[in-house]
């Protein structure tokens, strides 16, 4: 399988102290990862770096085959067209309509009026969303407005998907939901994703990665049914997930 993201001996230094410690990992076309730790752990951190959006203080990330740290302006936005974000905190334009936040990640891109409609109006089928294009982010719920970030992140069809905070705002059916709808674009287009979290129990009954990070620090890294086993014997796997005693 193709690489798509790739961490290699990363170190971050923030106000003077040591927020990461030779993190690295890779995901591959299609993979999903479920990164979890405690508030504070360094997941906020480590997803600005893989979108770009920092530097690390040493080490490198690969996005797409690209060394982040060596390229220019252009090539990243290039890049940026191919990567979706949605962000703790949201970032939806208060001023705008939802239909206006969908259109955002598109102003760049060489595409009609007409085009740009229809993408936005697949994706807001898709999400479901359909009939709320001309409302404001503050006229919305919060899960409708977490499906607004995910629709923004999602309406360029990126190959990888990066979202910072996944439960934030979401009930248990309303992320299931939302994993459904991922599925179907991870077997249609090979949707790679990345799903930070400080809950080990979003990706229930899914067979995929979880790595755990906890004071900077990548304690695990594997698929769901060696995670109990790690816990289980290492008390820093444990405490990482289910607090310190």
């Amino acid at each position: 399988m193709s690489e798509i993201l790739a961490l290699s001996g990363v170190y971050q230094h923030v106000q003077g102290r040591m927020a990461l410690t030779d993190v690295g990992f890779t995901l591959s076309a299609g993979e999903w990862l479920l990164l979890v730790g405690p508030n504070g752990a360094g997941k906020s951190l480590l997803t600005r770096l893989m979108l770009g959006l920092d530097r690390p203080s040493a080490g490198q990330v690969r996005v797409l085959g690209q060394e982040l740290e060596h390229v220019d302006g252009r090539t990243m936005r290039a890049l940026r067209n191919q990567v979706g974000a949605v962000l703790q905190g949201g970032a939806l334009l208060a001023s705008g309509s939802v239909l206006d936040n969908l259109l955002l990640p598109l102003r760049d891109v060489p595409l009609s009026r007409h085009a740009m409609a229809r993408a936005a109006r697949l994706v807001m089928t898709l999400l479901q969303l359909d009939g709320l294009e001309n409302h404001p982010p503050r006229a919305l719920s919060l899960g409708q407005r977490r499906r607004v970030e995910l629709a923004r992140a999602l309406i360029h069809q990126p190959r990888l998907l990066i979202w910072d905070g996944f439960s934030d705002g979401l009930d248990l059916a309303a992320m299931r939901e939302i994993l459904d709808v991922l599925g179907k674009l991870r077997g249609n287009r090979q949707l790679s994703l990345i799903l930070t979290d400080n809950r080990p129990d979003v990706l229930a009954g899914i067979e995929h990665r979880i790595a755990v990070l906890d004071r900077g620090r990548l304690l695990f890294d594997g698929p769901p049914a060696e995670l109990e086993t790690a816990a289980a014997t290492r008390l820093e796997v444990r405490s990482a997930i289910w607090g310190r005693p």
